[in-house]
């Protein structure tokens, strides 16, 4: 399979706060404070930015400085920039599977080997991810993320599912 990326997506400006240069992030991780415990982020052209005075507002968005933007005009230029961060200055737990490492892996019966077709997408809610499967021939099929339908996810060989009647009809 594909090597893992080296910068992985953590965020993105969605605004500017004050006239200093702040900004306000929509962070993409498991938590606010896994963003807060981050101390350089990228834009996709690999600028680099330390952060400084990262905090938590309304519940799941920071507002934090990035070296560099020092006034509101400065911060203006970089909202809707997403924000990425080196794999290796984040703690990810060794058994941990993040979404960029699986998409577009092969989904495989467990039992029978056949193909499904390939992880597309992964939709967060409330109370499950549900997998987008999508076949060669663009049919899409969601199945959800539970152990009753996904046996395994091997970031080297694929998605091991075990499908019930009428997933792929």
């Amino acid at each position: 399979m594909a090597e893992k990326k080296e910068f992985l997506e953590i965020g993105k400006i969605i605004n500017t706060h004050g006239v200093r240069g702040e900004v306000k992030v929509d962070p993409w991780c498991d938590s606010p404070e896994d963003f807060c415990a981050v101390k350089r982020v990228y834009l996709e052209n690999k600028t680099e930015f330390a952060v400084s005075n990262p905090r938590i507002i309304n519940g799941n968005f920071i507002l934090c400085s990035l070296s560099g933007i020092k006034t509101l005009d400065d911060a203006v230029k970089y909202k809707n920039k997403v924000l990425f961060v080196r794999r290796e200055d984040l703690d990810i737990p060794e058994d941990a599977v993040l979404i960029c490492d699986i998409l577009g892996l092969p989904v495989i019966d467990k039992n029978t080997g056949k193909v499904y077709g390939k992880l597309t997408d992964v939709l967060q809610y409330t109370c499950q991810e549900v997998y987008e499967i999508t076949d060669e021939n663009g049919k899409q099929t969601l199945i959800p993320n539970v152990p009753a339908f996904v046996a395994e996810r091997d970031t080297e060989k694929g998605i091991f599912i075990t499908p019930i009647d009428g997933f792929f009809e």
